[in-house]
Protein backbone atom coordinates (compact mmCIF):
# COMPACT_ATOMS: atom_id res chain seq x y z
CA UNK A 1 0.00 0.00 0.00
CA UNK A 2 1.42 3.44 -1.02
CA UNK A 3 0.74 6.89 0.36
CA UNK A 4 -1.57 7.78 -2.57
CA UNK A 5 -3.67 4.61 -2.44
CA UNK A 6 -7.45 4.73 -2.36
CA UNK A 7 -9.67 3.11 0.23
CA UNK A 8 -10.75 0.45 -2.30
CA UNK A 9 -7.10 -0.47 -3.05
CA UNK A 10 -6.35 -0.67 0.69
CA UNK A 11 -9.21 -3.10 1.21
CA UNK A 12 -8.13 -5.14 -1.78
CA UNK A 13 -4.62 -5.38 -0.29
CA UNK A 14 -6.05 -6.74 2.97
CA UNK A 15 -5.97 -3.51 4.98
CA UNK A 16 -9.14 -3.06 7.07
CA UNK A 17 -8.02 0.04 8.96
CA UNK A 18 -6.41 3.08 7.36
CA UNK A 19 -5.83 6.78 7.89
CA UNK A 20 -7.65 9.41 5.83
CA UNK A 21 -5.36 11.87 4.05
CA UNK A 22 -7.92 14.66 3.87
CA UNK A 23 -11.38 15.73 5.05
CA UNK A 24 -13.90 13.10 4.01
CA UNK A 25 -17.72 13.28 4.06
CA UNK A 26 -19.51 10.45 5.87
CA UNK A 27 -22.79 9.60 4.15
CA UNK A 28 -25.86 8.13 5.83
CA UNK A 29 -26.41 5.61 2.96
CA UNK A 30 -24.19 4.33 0.14
CA UNK A 31 -25.30 7.13 -2.20
CA UNK A 32 -23.51 10.32 -3.20
CA UNK A 33 -26.80 12.24 -2.92
CA UNK A 34 -27.52 10.93 0.61
CA UNK A 35 -27.38 13.11 3.71
CA UNK A 36 -23.91 13.77 5.08
CA UNK A 37 -23.99 12.85 8.78
CA UNK A 38 -20.44 14.01 9.55
CA UNK A 39 -17.21 15.23 8.04
CA UNK A 40 -14.18 13.19 9.07
CA UNK A 41 -11.01 15.19 9.68
CA UNK A 42 -7.75 14.46 7.92
CA UNK A 43 -5.75 11.85 9.80
CA UNK A 44 -8.83 10.06 11.17
CA UNK A 45 -8.53 6.29 11.37
CA UNK A 46 -11.53 4.34 10.11
CA UNK A 47 -12.23 0.60 10.07
CA UNK A 48 -14.04 -1.10 7.19
CA UNK A 49 -17.16 -3.02 8.18
CA UNK A 50 -18.18 -4.18 4.68
CA UNK A 51 -18.47 -2.93 1.07
CA UNK A 52 -21.56 -1.74 -0.75
CA UNK A 53 -20.90 -1.00 -4.41
CA UNK A 54 -18.73 2.10 -4.79
CA UNK A 55 -18.93 2.84 -1.05
CA UNK A 56 -17.36 1.32 2.05
CA UNK A 57 -19.35 0.87 5.26
CA UNK A 58 -16.93 2.09 7.94
CA UNK A 59 -16.70 2.61 11.69
CA UNK A 60 -15.44 6.04 12.72
CA UNK A 61 -13.21 6.90 15.71
CA UNK A 62 -16.30 7.86 17.76
CA UNK A 63 -17.86 4.40 17.11
CA UNK A 64 -20.51 5.64 14.68
CA UNK A 65 -21.32 4.04 11.29
CA UNK A 66 -21.48 5.58 7.83
CA UNK A 67 -20.36 5.29 4.22
CA UNK A 68 -17.35 6.81 2.44
CA UNK A 69 -16.54 6.62 -1.29
CA UNK A 70 -14.26 3.74 -2.24
CA UNK A 71 -12.05 6.26 -4.09
CA UNK A 72 -11.16 8.16 -0.92
CA UNK A 73 -7.36 8.63 -0.70
CA UNK A 74 -5.88 6.97 2.42
CA UNK A 75 -2.57 6.19 4.08
CA UNK A 76 -1.43 3.06 5.89
CA UNK A 77 -1.78 3.00 9.71
CA UNK A 78 1.65 2.92 11.40
CA UNK A 79 2.34 -0.03 13.68
CA UNK A 80 2.42 1.07 17.30
CA UNK A 81 3.12 -0.73 20.60
CA UNK A 82 2.93 0.44 24.19
CA UNK A 83 5.25 -2.33 25.41
CA UNK A 84 8.82 -1.40 26.29
CA UNK A 85 11.21 -2.86 23.79
CA UNK A 86 13.81 -5.14 25.41
CA UNK A 87 17.38 -3.99 25.35
CA UNK A 88 19.69 -5.98 23.12
CA UNK A 89 21.73 -8.57 25.00
CA UNK A 90 25.25 -7.73 26.01
CA UNK A 91 27.56 -9.93 23.92
CA UNK A 92 30.14 -9.87 26.73
CA UNK A 93 27.68 -11.16 29.40
CA UNK A 94 27.96 -14.89 30.29
CA UNK A 95 25.13 -17.21 29.29
CA UNK A 96 22.60 -18.42 31.92
CA UNK A 97 20.96 -16.69 34.89
CA UNK A 98 22.95 -14.28 36.99
CA UNK A 99 23.60 -14.99 40.72
CA UNK A 100 21.41 -12.00 41.66
CA UNK A 101 18.54 -13.39 39.57
CA UNK A 102 18.87 -16.84 41.15
CA UNK A 103 18.84 -15.30 44.67
CA UNK A 104 15.77 -13.23 43.85
CA UNK A 105 13.96 -16.29 42.46
CA UNK A 106 14.76 -18.31 45.59
CA UNK A 107 13.52 -15.48 47.87
CA UNK A 108 10.27 -15.30 45.91
CA UNK A 109 9.73 -19.07 46.17
CA UNK A 110 10.37 -18.99 49.93
CA UNK A 111 7.92 -16.13 50.41
CA UNK A 112 5.22 -17.95 48.42
CA UNK A 113 5.68 -21.13 50.50
CA UNK A 114 5.38 -19.10 53.72
CA UNK A 115 2.16 -17.46 52.50
CA UNK A 116 0.66 -20.84 51.58
CA UNK A 117 1.51 -22.24 55.02
CA UNK A 118 0.00 -19.19 56.74
CA UNK A 119 -3.22 -19.49 54.71
CA UNK A 120 -3.46 -23.20 55.53
CA UNK A 121 -3.04 -22.69 59.30
CA UNK A 122 -5.09 -19.47 59.59
CA UNK A 123 -7.93 -19.30 62.13
CA UNK A 124 -10.05 -16.23 62.93
CA UNK A 125 -9.23 -14.44 66.16
CA UNK A 126 -12.04 -14.58 68.76
CA UNK A 127 -14.07 -11.37 68.96
CA UNK A 128 -13.75 -9.75 72.35
CA UNK A 129 -17.20 -8.94 73.76
CA UNK A 130 -16.17 -8.66 77.39
CA UNK A 131 -17.58 -11.35 79.63
CA UNK A 132 -20.36 -12.17 77.15
CA UNK A 133 -20.25 -15.36 75.16
CA UNK A 134 -20.17 -14.83 71.40
CA UNK A 135 -23.17 -16.56 69.87
CA UNK A 136 -25.37 -16.72 66.80
CA UNK A 137 -28.98 -15.59 66.87
CA UNK A 138 -30.08 -19.03 65.69
CA UNK A 139 -28.25 -20.66 68.62
CA UNK A 140 -30.14 -18.50 71.09
CA UNK A 141 -33.47 -19.26 69.40
CA UNK A 142 -32.84 -23.02 69.54
CA UNK A 143 -31.80 -22.81 73.21
CA UNK A 144 -34.91 -20.82 74.13
CA UNK A 145 -37.18 -23.27 72.33
CA UNK A 146 -35.64 -26.25 74.15
CA UNK A 147 -35.98 -24.60 77.55
CA UNK A 148 -39.53 -23.52 76.78
CA UNK A 149 -40.52 -27.09 75.92
CA UNK A 150 -39.01 -28.28 79.20
CA UNK A 151 -40.96 -25.68 81.17
CA UNK A 152 -44.19 -26.51 79.32
CA UNK A 153 -43.65 -30.22 80.04
CA UNK A 154 -43.22 -29.43 83.74
CA UNK A 155 -46.34 -27.28 83.60
CA UNK A 156 -48.41 -30.17 82.19
CA UNK A 157 -47.11 -32.51 84.92
CA UNK A 158 -47.90 -29.87 87.55
CA UNK A 159 -51.50 -29.43 86.33
CA UNK A 160 -51.96 -33.21 86.29
CA UNK A 161 -50.81 -33.45 89.91
CA UNK A 162 -52.91 -30.45 90.86
CA UNK A 163 -56.16 -31.95 89.59
CA UNK A 164 -55.20 -35.32 91.10
CA UNK A 165 -54.74 -33.55 94.45
CA UNK A 166 -58.22 -32.06 94.11
CA UNK A 167 -59.56 -35.53 93.45
CA UNK A 168 -57.68 -36.87 96.49
CA UNK A 169 -59.14 -34.22 98.80
CA UNK A 170 -62.68 -34.85 97.56
CA UNK A 171 -62.19 -38.64 97.54
CA UNK A 172 -60.76 -38.87 101.08
CA UNK A 173 -63.47 -36.53 102.33
CA UNK A 174 -66.28 -38.71 100.94
CA UNK A 175 -68.17 -41.61 102.53
CA UNK A 176 -66.59 -44.34 100.35
CA UNK A 177 -64.42 -47.35 101.25
CA UNK A 178 -60.64 -46.90 100.99
CA UNK A 179 -60.49 -49.37 98.08
CA UNK A 180 -62.44 -46.91 95.92
CA UNK A 181 -60.45 -43.83 96.90
CA UNK A 182 -58.02 -44.11 93.94
CA UNK A 183 -60.90 -44.33 91.47
CA UNK A 184 -62.62 -41.34 93.06
CA UNK A 185 -59.36 -39.38 92.94
CA UNK A 186 -58.81 -40.02 89.22
CA UNK A 187 -62.44 -39.40 88.22
CA UNK A 188 -62.81 -36.18 90.19
CA UNK A 189 -59.43 -34.92 88.98
CA UNK A 190 -60.41 -35.57 85.35
CA UNK A 191 -63.79 -33.83 85.80
CA UNK A 192 -62.10 -30.84 87.44
CA UNK A 193 -59.63 -30.66 84.56
CA UNK A 194 -62.38 -30.68 81.91
CA UNK A 195 -64.39 -27.98 83.70
CA UNK A 196 -61.29 -25.83 84.13
CA UNK A 197 -60.43 -26.24 80.47
CA UNK A 198 -63.91 -25.10 79.42
CA UNK A 199 -63.66 -22.03 81.65
CA UNK A 200 -60.16 -21.31 80.30
CA UNK A 201 -61.40 -21.41 76.69
CA UNK A 202 -64.14 -18.89 77.46
CA UNK A 203 -61.73 -16.56 79.24
CA UNK A 204 -59.10 -17.03 76.53
CA UNK A 205 -61.41 -16.01 73.70
CA UNK A 206 -62.28 -12.75 75.41
CA UNK A 207 -58.78 -12.00 76.71
CA UNK A 208 -57.63 -9.80 73.78
CA UNK A 209 -60.44 -7.27 74.07
CA UNK A 210 -60.05 -7.26 77.86
CA UNK A 211 -56.31 -6.54 77.67
CA UNK A 212 -56.74 -3.74 75.12
CA UNK A 213 -59.55 -2.25 77.19
CA UNK A 214 -57.55 -2.34 80.42
CA UNK A 215 -54.53 -0.71 78.74
CA UNK A 216 -56.61 2.19 77.42
CA UNK A 217 -55.28 1.72 73.88
CA UNK A 218 -56.95 3.16 70.78
CA UNK A 219 -56.47 1.90 67.23
CA UNK A 220 -54.64 4.18 64.77
CA UNK A 221 -54.39 4.35 60.98
CA UNK A 222 -51.46 5.05 58.66
CA UNK A 223 -52.59 8.68 58.30
CA UNK A 224 -52.66 9.19 62.07
CA UNK A 225 -49.34 7.51 62.93
CA UNK A 226 -47.40 7.07 59.65
CA UNK A 227 -44.00 6.24 61.20
CA UNK A 228 -45.28 3.58 63.59
CA UNK A 229 -47.67 2.11 61.03
CA UNK A 230 -45.00 1.81 58.32
CA UNK A 231 -42.56 0.15 60.73
CA UNK A 232 -45.17 -2.44 61.71
CA UNK A 233 -46.09 -2.92 58.06
CA UNK A 234 -42.50 -3.38 56.88
CA UNK A 235 -41.61 -5.81 59.66
CA UNK A 236 -44.78 -7.82 59.01
CA UNK A 237 -43.83 -8.13 55.35
CA UNK A 238 -40.27 -9.09 56.31
CA UNK A 239 -41.50 -11.79 58.70
CA UNK A 240 -44.19 -13.10 56.35
CA UNK A 241 -46.96 -12.43 58.90
CA UNK A 242 -50.34 -10.77 58.35
CA UNK A 243 -50.45 -7.09 59.17
CA UNK A 244 -51.54 -6.72 62.83
CA UNK A 245 -53.76 -3.90 64.00
CA UNK A 246 -51.80 -0.95 65.40
CA UNK A 247 -52.73 0.68 68.71
CA UNK A 248 -51.38 3.61 70.70
CA UNK A 249 -51.57 4.08 74.49
CA UNK A 250 -51.62 7.75 75.47
CA UNK A 251 -49.08 7.40 78.27
CA UNK A 252 -45.70 9.15 78.51
CA UNK A 253 -43.90 6.04 79.85
CA UNK A 254 -42.12 4.21 76.99
CA UNK A 255 -43.32 0.63 76.52
CA UNK A 256 -45.09 -1.70 74.08
CA UNK A 257 -46.84 -5.06 73.93
CA UNK A 258 -48.48 -7.47 71.50
CA UNK A 259 -51.60 -9.55 71.98
CA UNK A 260 -53.97 -11.72 69.98
CA UNK A 261 -54.94 -15.38 69.73
CA UNK A 262 -53.08 -15.96 66.43
CA UNK A 263 -51.07 -14.01 63.82
CA UNK A 264 -54.24 -13.40 61.80
CA UNK A 265 -55.86 -11.58 64.73
CA UNK A 266 -52.83 -9.90 66.27
CA UNK A 267 -52.51 -6.44 67.80
CA UNK A 268 -49.38 -4.36 68.46
CA UNK A 269 -49.63 -1.47 70.91
CA UNK A 270 -47.05 1.22 71.69
CA UNK A 271 -47.19 4.04 74.21
CA UNK A 272 -46.91 7.70 73.26
CA UNK A 273 -43.73 7.86 75.32
CA UNK A 274 -42.18 5.13 73.18
CA UNK A 275 -42.90 7.10 69.99
CA UNK A 276 -41.55 10.35 71.44
CA UNK A 277 -38.44 9.14 73.27
CA UNK A 278 -36.92 6.51 70.96
CA UNK A 279 -35.02 6.93 67.74
CA UNK A 280 -36.49 5.33 64.65
CA UNK A 281 -33.98 2.44 64.64
CA UNK A 282 -34.72 1.77 68.34
CA UNK A 283 -38.46 1.91 67.71
CA UNK A 284 -37.99 -0.57 64.89
CA UNK A 285 -36.13 -2.90 67.26
CA UNK A 286 -38.96 -2.76 69.82
CA UNK A 287 -41.65 -3.41 67.20
CA UNK A 288 -39.55 -6.26 65.76
CA UNK A 289 -39.54 -7.78 69.27
CA UNK A 290 -43.34 -7.51 69.49
CA UNK A 291 -43.90 -8.84 65.97
CA UNK A 292 -41.68 -11.78 66.92
CA UNK A 293 -43.98 -12.45 69.87
CA UNK A 294 -46.79 -12.76 67.34
CA UNK A 295 -44.79 -15.00 65.01
CA UNK A 296 -43.68 -17.23 67.88
CA UNK A 297 -47.29 -17.59 69.09
CA UNK A 298 -46.21 -16.16 72.44
CA UNK A 299 -49.36 -14.04 72.71
CA UNK A 300 -51.53 -17.14 72.52
CA UNK A 301 -49.36 -19.18 74.88
CA UNK A 302 -48.92 -16.51 77.55
CA UNK A 303 -52.59 -15.56 77.50
CA UNK A 304 -53.61 -19.18 77.99
CA UNK A 305 -51.02 -19.70 80.75
CA UNK A 306 -52.16 -16.56 82.56
CA UNK A 307 -55.76 -17.79 82.44
CA UNK A 308 -54.77 -21.22 83.74
CA UNK A 309 -52.77 -19.68 86.60
CA UNK A 310 -55.82 -17.66 87.59
CA UNK A 311 -57.96 -20.78 87.58
CA UNK A 312 -55.40 -22.66 89.68
CA UNK A 313 -55.50 -19.88 92.28
CA UNK A 314 -59.31 -19.89 92.26
CA UNK A 315 -59.62 -23.67 92.58
CA UNK A 316 -56.91 -23.80 95.26
CA UNK A 317 -58.79 -21.29 97.40
CA UNK A 318 -62.06 -23.19 96.89
CA UNK A 319 -60.55 -26.57 97.81
CA UNK A 320 -58.83 -25.20 100.90
CA UNK A 321 -62.13 -23.79 102.12
CA UNK A 322 -63.85 -27.14 101.55
CA UNK A 323 -61.02 -28.97 103.30
CA UNK A 324 -60.74 -26.87 106.42
CA UNK A 325 -64.32 -25.77 106.86
CA UNK A 326 -66.27 -28.51 105.13
CA UNK A 327 -66.76 -32.22 105.37
CA UNK A 328 -63.07 -32.98 105.04
CA UNK A 329 -62.31 -31.28 108.33
CA UNK A 330 -64.65 -33.39 110.43
CA UNK A 331 -63.06 -36.15 112.48
CA UNK A 332 -65.74 -38.64 111.48
CA UNK A 333 -64.75 -38.32 107.85
CA UNK A 334 -61.03 -38.33 108.59
CA UNK A 335 -61.45 -41.61 110.49
CA UNK A 336 -63.06 -43.11 107.40
CA UNK A 337 -60.26 -41.93 105.14
CA UNK A 338 -58.30 -45.16 105.29
CA UNK A 339 -56.10 -44.80 108.38
CA UNK A 340 -52.68 -43.20 108.78
CA UNK A 341 -51.65 -43.65 105.12
CA UNK A 342 -54.85 -41.96 103.96
CA UNK A 343 -54.26 -39.06 106.31
CA UNK A 344 -50.70 -38.67 105.03
CA UNK A 345 -51.91 -38.66 101.42
CA UNK A 346 -54.63 -36.17 102.31
CA UNK A 347 -52.12 -33.92 104.08
CA UNK A 348 -49.77 -34.01 101.09
CA UNK A 349 -52.65 -33.18 98.73
CA UNK A 350 -53.75 -30.26 100.90
CA UNK A 351 -50.20 -28.86 101.10
CA UNK A 352 -49.79 -29.23 97.33
CA UNK A 353 -53.08 -27.38 96.72
CA UNK A 354 -52.02 -24.65 99.13
CA UNK A 355 -48.70 -24.18 97.30
CA UNK A 356 -50.13 -24.57 93.80
CA UNK A 357 -50.79 -20.86 93.15
CA UNK A 358 -47.16 -20.05 94.02
CA UNK A 359 -45.80 -22.94 91.95
CA UNK A 360 -48.01 -22.03 88.99
CA UNK A 361 -46.94 -18.39 89.17
CA UNK A 362 -43.24 -19.28 89.29
CA UNK A 363 -43.60 -21.56 86.26
CA UNK A 364 -45.54 -18.86 84.40
CA UNK A 365 -42.81 -16.33 85.17
CA UNK A 366 -40.09 -18.75 84.02
CA UNK A 367 -42.00 -19.33 80.81
CA UNK A 368 -42.53 -15.60 80.35
CA UNK A 369 -38.80 -14.92 80.75
CA UNK A 370 -37.91 -17.52 78.15
CA UNK A 371 -40.45 -15.95 75.81
CA UNK A 372 -38.72 -12.57 76.25
CA UNK A 373 -35.29 -14.03 75.47
CA UNK A 374 -36.70 -15.73 72.39
CA UNK A 375 -38.47 -12.57 71.19
CA UNK A 376 -35.23 -10.60 71.68
CA UNK A 377 -33.32 -13.05 69.49
CA UNK A 378 -36.08 -13.29 66.88
CA UNK A 379 -36.53 -9.52 66.85
CA UNK A 380 -32.81 -8.96 66.36
CA UNK A 381 -32.90 -11.39 63.46
CA UNK A 382 -35.92 -9.62 61.95
CA UNK A 383 -34.60 -6.05 62.16
CA UNK A 384 -30.95 -7.11 61.59
CA UNK A 385 -29.82 -4.75 64.35
CA UNK A 386 -29.36 -6.29 67.82
CA UNK A 387 -27.69 -3.10 69.09
CA UNK A 388 -30.79 -1.01 68.29
CA UNK A 389 -32.98 -3.30 70.40
CA UNK A 390 -30.37 -3.30 73.20
CA UNK A 391 -30.27 0.52 73.20
CA UNK A 392 -34.08 0.64 73.29
CA UNK A 393 -34.22 -1.73 76.28
CA UNK A 394 -31.73 0.43 78.18
CA UNK A 395 -33.73 3.60 77.46
CA UNK A 396 -37.06 2.03 78.45
CA UNK A 397 -35.71 0.51 81.67
CA UNK A 398 -33.93 3.76 82.65
CA UNK A 399 -37.01 5.92 82.12
CA UNK A 400 -38.34 6.96 85.57
CA UNK A 401 -42.00 7.24 84.58
CA UNK A 402 -44.43 4.50 85.59
CA UNK A 403 -46.96 3.12 83.14
CA UNK A 404 -50.23 4.03 84.86
CA UNK A 405 -52.45 1.61 82.90
CA UNK A 406 -50.34 -1.48 83.65
CA UNK A 407 -51.04 -3.94 86.47
CA UNK A 408 -49.83 -7.35 87.62
CA UNK A 409 -52.28 -9.12 85.31
CA UNK A 410 -50.92 -7.45 82.15
CA UNK A 411 -47.30 -6.71 83.16
CA UNK A 412 -45.91 -9.83 81.47
CA UNK A 413 -47.16 -8.65 78.07
CA UNK A 414 -44.94 -5.56 77.89
CA UNK A 415 -41.41 -5.55 76.46
CA UNK A 416 -40.05 -4.24 79.80
CA UNK A 417 -41.54 -4.61 83.26
CA UNK A 418 -43.88 -1.60 83.56
CA UNK A 419 -44.21 -1.90 87.37
CA UNK A 420 -41.33 0.24 88.62
CA UNK A 421 -40.34 1.55 92.01
CA UNK A 422 -40.71 -1.77 93.85
CA UNK A 423 -37.30 -3.33 93.31
CA UNK A 424 -36.36 -5.98 95.86
CA UNK A 425 -35.06 -9.53 95.97
CA UNK A 426 -38.53 -11.07 96.13
CA UNK A 427 -39.95 -8.77 93.46
CA UNK A 428 -37.06 -9.64 91.17
CA UNK A 429 -37.59 -13.33 91.92
CA UNK A 430 -41.24 -13.06 90.87
CA UNK A 431 -40.58 -10.65 88.00
CA UNK A 432 -42.26 -11.33 84.67
CA UNK A 433 -39.15 -10.24 82.74
CA UNK A 434 -35.49 -11.29 82.85
CA UNK A 435 -33.02 -8.64 84.00
CA UNK A 436 -32.43 -5.99 81.35
CA UNK A 437 -28.68 -6.33 81.87
CA UNK A 438 -28.81 -10.00 80.83
CA UNK A 439 -30.94 -9.22 77.80
CA UNK A 440 -28.61 -6.44 76.68
CA UNK A 441 -25.53 -8.61 77.26
CA UNK A 442 -26.96 -11.36 75.05
CA UNK A 443 -28.00 -8.89 72.34
CA UNK A 444 -24.55 -7.27 72.35
CA UNK A 445 -22.94 -10.68 71.84
CA UNK A 446 -24.96 -11.49 68.73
Amino acid sequence: MTDDSTAAEAVRDGEYAFRLTGETPLYETPDASARVVATLAAGSIVTVHDRSGDFLHVITPDDSFGFIPASTPVNEVEAMSLATQPEPPDPEAPLGPSPAGVAAFERDQTAQAARRAADRDWKPDPINVGDAQRLLIYDRIDKNKRETLMIMGGYVIFLTLFFAAIGAVIGFSSQVPPSEQVTITLVVGAIAGVISLAIAVIMYRSSTSIVLGISGAHEVTKEEEPVLYRIVENLSIGSGLPMPKVWVIEDSAPNAFATGRNPGAAHVAATRGLLDKLEKRELEGVIAHEVSHVGNYDTRLMTLVAVVVGLVALLSDLMLRLTWYGAGARSSNRDKGGGAIALVILAVAVVFIALSPVIASIMRLALSRQREYLADASGALLCRNPDALADALLKISADPETLEVANKATAHLYICNPLKGHESFLNNLFSTHPPVEDRVRILRSM
